[in-house]
């Protein structure tokens, strides 16, 4: 047998800068150490035979006798893959019963790696040859890319993950802080081949931060879209991103077929399915954001897709790389790339099941709004607060329809009400802007009308809570003239509640307990036990106002076991900061402080920083009252950013204002203007989290060994926790970790985040130093 020569096996030289990738070229390497089959899969154009032969080029010190790259995308006979191989590595051409035989007894006695590129479409019969040359082999091992794994004994698996991006925001960080991101290093390689000079600039950065997320990393996407810079800007690429199949049309002329445009890469991955996945991937792309199981069942099944089918088809597709499965927080989800999910747009709306299949997303989703509010009332409110964050895009797709379809605005807004405690915690001006938008969209008649009331409370308390009285005034005054004409208790409950709030501005404070002492009854009449807590709170406030202290501290401590007992602890953190203000008036700062502090883990738990926001004000005016100007100031800096970011301003509500307004003048004259703003502006600084923790954490001195005496104990961690920590003890890395106990490394890397937090510790080992006392008893 001829012995094919060194040039033979050379791989195929690379035109371009390999960008990146460190990480996933050395675990690519260590898979191939340790097992002689690995394919990388992901969807087409995210950069797999790039990362191949890169890797393969890196390790060629490790394979003596050689390294076999054969290109299989335009291979469409499966009988000629033996021979498409033997031409690769060089060997004679001989009958079609001994090419087979030919190649086995080559490769047999060598110490080699074999590349198939593109073995999607001949997945069956890579996978016969692919086990035909391994049993013959010991020393031969095989890298193949595909868009799902060929299903062979003893075979791993990489899915290879996009370029890392801008997150949400980051286009408001400098030109030079983007380049740590490896899709705007791409786009730059690549721009500047297009154009000599190209540079990142103050008139540039944001608009390629904002081209590489909505790209969502994708190689293939972020280099066509450079390919456009011959004719347009960045500014003006990035916003034609709707069209992108249009706008992505062009590529390099040498480069596959498939490869030429967005459109050809897409498409070849459409083609290799049967109908029934086609319609599945048609009917997805009406989610935004993410998807459960049960949501697709609800949606997207029908007589034409079983949902007796739907595991299948919905494997299919996780296993062809068209659909995403995380393991979160909340369960098993999915997820389209943007760009597959706009393909699938399209197909779905030349099939006319478009509208039909928006509507079912409206209803589910309008259904998991009326079923969150009970769940918010309750002990699984904090895996409800999770669960509709998660679901955050598809509830805003679900509202956008109402305002689509005539006569539909009262489902959406009775949807928006259902969502008021999340607009609350994770969205207040969009929660207003979507409670106004609908209000005007609505039709007319009594079905309007109820709609109306609940509408109108929804958007004055949301305005309310954005420092704008009048508009909160004007809403309640709807909402109670509505109610009253509609002998509507449930609405005429919250309206009156509402109007108690304007009452506490205007500094009316015998009118506030007058309204929502009402407001409390109305909502026990109708068993609503959230909306008797809320007026509870703001009623307590108005009687401390009063000098009644005792008796409001009462009240809020007879909810407060109402709540424990229910397992609401986030209606549970607002009666006791309530609480906590009063003991503040009652000189009781130490019990005020803890109390606070109880309240903000609580904050933390849910993101809720308006929650967070009040606490830290709470705890400045103190500080200031405790004669510590220095945390007075910088708590109210931090206050300032926690409120800021979250469109709140609430120093127009009772005292708040003044109080806000003493504090602050004490503090800089305590400090001296000067040095009163560098501490104001190290709290505007910080993250809501780093702020709760520098308050939970002020009583442990930096040089001090933390232990359970100082910080959370065992029964502030979950099930779950509680064993990432002891695993943390034993050494293991989050990548161990997430093996061990079979999850996500990013759900690894969440908890071990959540368990620093909650024992206040800085390292890991801290952490195992916790656990071994915790363990032991001391």
């Amino acid at each position: 047998m001829t012995k094919p020569s060194r040039s033979d096996r050379a791989l195929p030289a690379s035109l371009t800068t390999f960008i990146g990738r460190r990480r996933e070229s050395a675990e690519v390497r260590r898979l191939l150490e340790s097992s002689r089959l690995l394919t990388l899969t992901g969807p087409g154009g995210i950069g797999k035979t790039r990362l191949a032969l890169h890797t393969a080029r890196s390790m060629h010190r490790a394979f003596p006798d050689g390294i076999w790259s054969v290109e299989l995308d335009t291979l469409t006979d499966p009988s000629l893959l033996p021979q498409t191989i033997s031409a690769a590595i060089g060997l004679p051409d001989v009958s079609n019963t001994a090419r087979m035989e030919a190649l086995i007894n080559y490769l047999s006695e060598r110490d080699g790696l074999l590349i198939l590129d593109n073995c999607e479409h001949l997945v069956a019969s890579c996978a016969q040859l692919v086990r035909a040359l391994l049993r013959a082999s010991q020393g031969l091992r095989i890298l193949t890319t595909s868009r799902q794994p060929l299903g062979v004994e003893g075979e791993q698996a990489f899915e290879v993950p996009p370029l890392s991006v801008p997150e949400e925001g980051a286009d408001s960080e400098s030109a030079q802080a983007l380049q740590r991101y490896e899709s705007v290093n791409l786009f730059l390689d690549r721009a500047r081949s297009i154009i000599p000079g190209f540079k990142l600039d103050t008139a540039n950065h944001q608009a390629v931060a904002r081209l590489c997320l909505d790209l969502e990393g994708v190689p293939l996407a972020i280099e066509l879209a450079a390919v456009r810079l011959r004719l347009l800007s960045v500014d003006q690429i990035a916003a034609r991103l709707d069209d992108r199949f249009r706008l992505l049309s062009v590529g390099h002329r040498a480069s596959a077929p498939r490869q030429t445009s967005l459109t050809a890469m897409v498409e070849w991955s459409y083609e290799l399915l049967d109908q029934p996945d086609r319609m599945l991937w048609a009917r997805l792309s009406v989610f935004a954001g993410g998807f459960d199981l049960a949501a697709v069942e609800a949606v997207c099944c029908d007589d034409d897709l079983p949902v007796e089918s739907l595991l299948d088809r919905l494997h299919s597709l996780v296993e062809r790389s068209i659909v995403v499965r995380d393991e979160v927080e909340t369960g098993i989800r999915y997820r389209m790339l943007e760009t597959l999910r706009q393909f699938g747009r399209a197909h779905l709306t030349s099939s006319d099941e478009l509208e039909n299949m928006r509507a079912r997303h409206r209803d589910w989703y309008g259904a998991l709004a009326k079923e969150a509010i009970a769940g918010w009332t309750g002990a699984e409110e904090l895996e409800w607060n999770r669960r509709l964050k998660a679901e955050r895009h598809n509830i805003r797709a679900a509202i956008e329809y109402s305002l689509t379809v005539p006569d539909q605005a009262i489902r959406g807004l009775r949807m928006a009400v259902n969502l008021r405690y999340f607009w609350l915690v994770h969205g207040i001006s969009e929660g207003r802007r979507h409670a106004e938008r609908l209000l005007a969209a609505l039709p007319r008649g009594e079905d309007a009308d109820k709609a109306k009331v609940r509408g109108h409370w929804l958007a004055g308390w949301l305005a309310f809570y954005q420092g704008d009285i009048e508009a909160t005034r004007r809403h309640g005054e709807e909402s109670t003239a509505l109610a009253e004409r509609l002998d509507d208790t449930f609405g005429r409950a919250y309206a009156t509640y509402l109007m108690g709030l304007v009452a506490a501005c205007d500094h009316d404070y015998e009118r506030v307990k007058t309204l929502m002492s009402k407001a409390r009854d109305l909502h026990e009449e109708t068993g609503d036990l959230a909306g008797a807590w809320l007026a509870t709170s703001d009623l307590a406030g108005a009687l401390g106002a009063r000098g009644e202290k005792d008796t409001a501290i009462d009240l809020c401590r007879l909810a407060i076991g109402q709540c424990v007992e229910h397992g609401a602890r986030w209606f549970q953190s607002y009666l006791q900061w309530t609480v906590a203000d009063l003991l503040r008036m009652q000189g009781n700062h130490n019990e005020a402080t803890r109390l606070l502090e109880s309240t903000l883990k609580i904050s933390l738990d849910f993101e809720d920083q308006m929650s967070s926001g009040s606490c830290l004000e709470s705890l400045s005016w103190l500080a200031g009252q405790r004669e510590d100007a220095a945390s007075a100031a910088w708590l109210l800096g931090a206050a300032h950013a926690t409120w800021g970011n979250a469109g709140i301003s609430l120093l127009r509500f009772a005292e708040w204002g003044n109080i806000h307004e003493q504090t602050r003048a004490h503090a800089c004259r305590s400090l001296g203007e000067e040095s009163f703003n560098q501490t104001y502006r190290r709290g505007t600084r910080m993250t809501p989290t780093e702020a709760i923790n520098s308050v939970l954490r002020r009583k442990t001195p930096a040089t001090s060994p933390r232990g359970p005496e100082t910080v959370g104990g065992i029964e502030d961690l979950t099930p779950r926790e509680l064993q990432i920590a002891r695993l943390i003890s034993q050494g293991l890395t989050n990548k161990k970790i997430a093996q061990q106990l079979v999850i996500a490394q990013r759900t690894a890397e969440g908890h071990v985040e959540n368990i620093l937090r909650k024992l206040s510790c800085n390292s890991r080992a801290q952490v195992a130093a916790w656990m071994s006392r915790a363990t032991d008893g001391g």
